[in-house]
């Protein structure tokens, strides 16, 4: 009997946290069987596992569409596998192999952390020029890309009171997502973020755009010079998402978050 778990990701005070799937297969089915699946469990995100000699192989589908990279997704695959012994018990690391390479991800005494790659920001006159800001109805302080298009904001009120046109974000081409973000407080950070393109309007908590935001905010926040190198995250979704995070030195970043169950699902034979 294949079961489905769906566990909040992200979740902390004033933070109810991203839901997602995990569905534990013993080989890859068809894609359309995986969209199929991810579809009818109707959760922001399914990650799908199989079993290799170095931990597991990951796929992330959002409704019928296959994503790239899912933080959240990730954290939720650890979390069914450590807790829910798909891996054994004594097992505290779980490796999980994408596209993007491997995201481990350890049980701690109080939460999971993970790390994840450090995207490098593409600086360009053209993101200023073609003048993102106006398109979205903001006066950002700063412009920047990864994977994603990133506007940076003067505070965090004009993150939370930001109002999208849905259909504006999704026309702007050769980004994943638009990312808006501004400081809070000494050490720390707020953002929302939008992704019409693969059918989700406004992520609840995203793991995956910390890879772009952690190396520019501890850049730009000198995380060398404060008490902590840690950074303190919330993301101003409707149900929101908390985040403790850091830069690494090795290109690479971690996060540190809380996982819960929110229910099973049968699934039948598949």
């Amino acid at each position: 009997m294949n079961k489905a778990y769906i566990l909040n990701v992200f979740t902390g005070e004033h933070a109810q946290g991203n839901p997602a799937a995990v569905v534990k297969l013993t080989a890859w089915l068809a894609d359309t069987e995986l969209q199929a699946l991810s579809k009818n469990l109707g959760q922001p995100v399914t990650s799908f596992i199989v079993a290799t000699d170095q931990g597991y192989a990951i796929r992330w589908f959002a409704g019928d569409v296959e994503i790239d990279l899912c933080g959240h997704g990730s954290l939720a695959a650890a979390a069914a596998a450590a807790i829910f012994e798909i891996q054994p018990e004594h097992a505290l690391d779980v490796k999980l192999h994408s596209q993007h390479g491997i995201i481990t991800v350890k049980k701690l005494a109080d939460g999971y952390s993970m790390v994840m790659p450090s995207w490098t920001a593409k600086l360009s006159l053209d993101l200023h020029t073609n003048d993102y800001g106006k398109l979205v109805g903001l006066d950002p302080i700063d412009v920047f890309a990864t994977r994603d298009l990133i506007l940076v904001l003067e505070d965090e009120h004009q993150v939370r009171d930001f109002k999208p046109d849905f259909a504006v974000i999704k026309a702007i081409d050769d980004y994943h997502a638009l990312i808006v973000t501004a400081q809070k407080g000494e050490a720390g950070y707020v953002l929302r973020f939008f992704a019409p393109k693969i059918g989700i309007d406004e992520d609840i908590a995203t793991g995956s755009a910390q890879c772009s935001l952690v190396p520019y905010w501890s850049n730009k926040l000198s995380v060398d010079q404060l008490d902590t190198r840690q950074l303190e995250v919330h993301q101003r979704s409707r149900e929101g998402g908390y985040f403790q995070v850091t830069q690494n030195q090795n290109d690479s970043i971690e996060l540190k978050v809380n996982v819960v169950l929110k229910d099973i699902v049968n699934l039948g034979e598949l």
